[in-house]
This record gives structure tokens, sequence and C-alpha cells, in this order.
């Protein structure tokens, strides 16, 4: 499922930004800015701008992708590297990868944890990306 808006504001509805060439972008991508690009957040990212709207393959060329602006308030519901545990709550998580927060590292501390989704093994949260524009 990767990341998944479940409030959005006015302000935060879609928009296109521009990708890397020879970049593959899913459906739920937490996405960084790299050198003016949209493109796909990895473990070492400590700002998530966006989340990819729509699927996208470029190959010689960048192309516009659909996105929705991570900003305060909006939630966001996504997969964890393991099982849960309510002791998540309220704490700050590293990215694993574009897909999924690690809930067992925080030295970056990029998403914040305000519950549960489902029981444990479901290995969902949701919460907000720390960064998140004003």
């Amino acid at each position: 499922m990767a990341y998944l808006p479940t409030r959005t504001l006015d302000s935060q509805m879609d928009t296109v930004l521009q990708t890397a060439s020879a970049n593959t972008v899913a459906k739920g991508d937490a996405l960084e800015f790299n050198s003016g690009y949209a493109d796909r957040a990895d473990s070492s990212t400590a700002e998530i701008h966006a989340v990819a709207m729509q699927d996208q393959t470029t190959a010689g060329t960048a192309l516009d992708l659909e996105i929705m602006w991570v900003q305060v308030g909006v939630e966001c519901i996504c997969d964890t590297a393991g099982a849960t545990s309510q002791a998540l709550v309220g704490t700050y998580l590293d990215l694993t990868d574009h897909d999924t927060v690690n809930q067992a590292a925080s030295n970056i501390n990029v998403f914040f944890v305000r519950g549960l989704v489902g029981a444990t093994t479901d290995k969902q949260v949701r919460g907000i990306f720390v960064n998140a524009v004003a």
C-alpha cells in the first residue's frame, strides 16, 4: 500500500512535479526533491515533501507526475517493516524505503505515529510526516 493520505486539505490537492529521468515511481511512494526533481525517498531521507498519486516509469526524459503535497494536519496510513505495537504510538520513526517506515529505527525521525491500524500483524500505522509544509 505504501503511504495513503487519509485526511486532505483543499490546498493539498493534486498537483504536478517533474520526475527525474530513468526513474520508477509507484502510487503511494514517499517523495523527496533531488536536484529539483521528485524522487523516491529512501532510508536516509530526512524530509518528505509529497506522495505520488500515480504510477510512472521514465526512460530518458523527465515527465510530469501527479502528487499530493504533505502538509500540516494531513495524516497518512503507512506500512511498517515489521509487526507493530502500542508502544509505537507517540514515537518518531525513520523510513525503511519509499514504501515503509521502520518501526525499529528513530535516528532521522521522519514520521510521527499517532495510532495503529488494525491488528499488530497488519503492519500499519497512521501518522504524519514531521516536516510537513505549513
